[in-house]
């Protein structure tokens, strides 16, 4: 499993960026940026976080918190 950058996220603006972030956080999901299927929790038994994706179809992990900082140091 592979992590995944904000530059391959192909998301326009920060708001954009902020609202998928926001739904995975709530625990909606959504589908994977890259390839468009359903993204899974990465940790489903021992920890159960919502911090952290992925994506079974292309194998990339969407580490969420990590892509908050990013967002971040670009403003």
């Amino acid at each position: 499993m592979e992590k995944i950058t904000l530059e391959e996220l192909k998301m326009n603006s920060r708001s954009e960026m902020l609202t998928f972030l926001k739904k995975l956080w709530k625990g909606e999901g959504a589908p994977c940026p890259l390839c468009g299927s359903g993204l899974e929790l990465l940790h489903k038994k021992a920890k159960k976080s919502d911090c952290d994706w992925q994506c079974r179809n292309c194998g990339k992990v969407i580490r969420t918190l990590d892509l908050l900082d990013r967002i971040n140091q670009q403003t």
